[in-house]
C-alpha cells in the first residue's frame, strides 16, 4: 500500500505589478487555513515519509505550520513541483523512492485539480465546485510499488478543507 496526500496551496495574495506569480506569498487567510490544515493533520496524526513542495513562496507558507506535525526531515522544494500539469504529478509520483510509504505533495491548481480528480476511482462530489485553496485529499493505492500507481486507482481516505471564514459563510449578509 502507498498513501499520497495532496495539497492545494492556500490563498495568496492577489496577481499584482510588483511580484511575479511565483513570488506571491499566502494573505492572511492563507497563513490561517495553513495553521487549521496542520492542526487537522495533527488531530488525525497523520506522518509522512517525504513532502514535495512546490519552490513557490505560497507553497512553502503553507507547508510551513506542517513542519513541526507532519513527521519528516526529509523534504523535497523543487521548481518542477511549480505548476505542474496533473501528468507530471503522476510522473513524479511514480519516481517516488520505494522505502516512503506517506507522501504529501504541496501544488498549485490546475495540475492539483485534475491529479486528484484523475486519481480518484469514484468521483469526488466536492470536486464539483473545485479544488479550493488549503483542500487536502488522501488517497490509498494498493500497490507496492509507486511506480505501479495509476489513473483511477485512488481510493479517497481522507478530505479537509479549512472551514468559511465569516464573509463568505452562506446566509444573509449585512449591507
Amino acid at each position: 500500500m502507498k498513501t499520497l496526500y495532496i495539497i492545494r496551496h492556500a490563498h495568496a495574495e492577489p496577481r499584482g505589478t510588483s511580484l511575479s506569480d511565483f513570488d506571491r506569498p499566502l494573505d492572511e487567510r492563507g497563513r490561517e487555513e495553513s495553521s487549521l490544515v496542520a492542526d487537522y493533520i495533527s488531530q488525525k496524526g497523520i506522518q509522512f515519509d517525504l513532502v514535495m513542495c512546490s519552490a513557490a513562496l505560497r507553497t512553502q507558507e503553507t507547508l510551513e505550520p506542517l513542519r513541526s506535525v507532519i513527521g519528516t526531515r526529509e523534504v523535497q522544494i523543487s521548481q518542477s513541483f511549480y505548476n505542474a500539469s496533473e501528468d507530471k504529478i503522476l510522473t513524479q509520483v511514480q519516481h517516488i523512492a520505494e522505502r516512503m510509504n506517506t507522501v504529501l505533495y504541496v501544488g498549485h491548481n490546475p495540475g492539483v485539480a485534475f491529479a486528484i480528480l484523475k486519481f480518484a476511482v469514484v468521483f469526488p462530489e466536492f470536486l464539483l465546485e473545485g479544488v479550493k485553496p488549503a483542500t487536502l485529499v488522501g488517497f490509498r493505492f494498493s500497490v507496492q510499488a509507486w511506480g505501479d500507481v495509476r489513473w483511477r486507482e485512488g481510493e479517497i481516505i481522507e478530505t479537509y478543507q479549512p472551514p468559511l471564514s465569516a464573509s463568505e459563510a452562506p446566509g444573509p449578509k449585512e449591507s
